[in-house]
């Protein structure tokens, strides 16, 4: 999604500057920091939008194959990592 609205936000400089040593640490910006504060405390979507989507999701018709078919892919899959990451 754009980032295309702005914000100000006037902080006193200890906050900037305990903002910006984090922010350093974590090797983001800091409003990249605080758009995250704010999705956690703000933006969480409503226990309605929460069921809604599992709704949708539980109305969907998908054949996943067989339980054993998957256990074969997923370990499988677990092997090319080990693989993969022993070189």
């Amino acid at each position: 999604m754009a980032l295309t609205k702005r914000v100000e936000l006037l902080l006193d400089p200890d906050e900037y500057a305990e903002l910006a040593e984090i922010a350093r640490r974590r090797k983001e910006s800091i409003g990249a920091l605080i758009r995250r504060a704010l999705e956690r405390e703000y933006l969480q979507p409503t226990r309605e939008q929460k069921r809604a989507a599992l709704r949708q999701l539980l109305s969907q018709d998908i054949d996943f194959g067989s339980w054993e078919r998957a256990k074969k892919d997923i370990s499988r899959e677990i092997v090319k990592e080990i693989e993969a990451s022993r070189h």
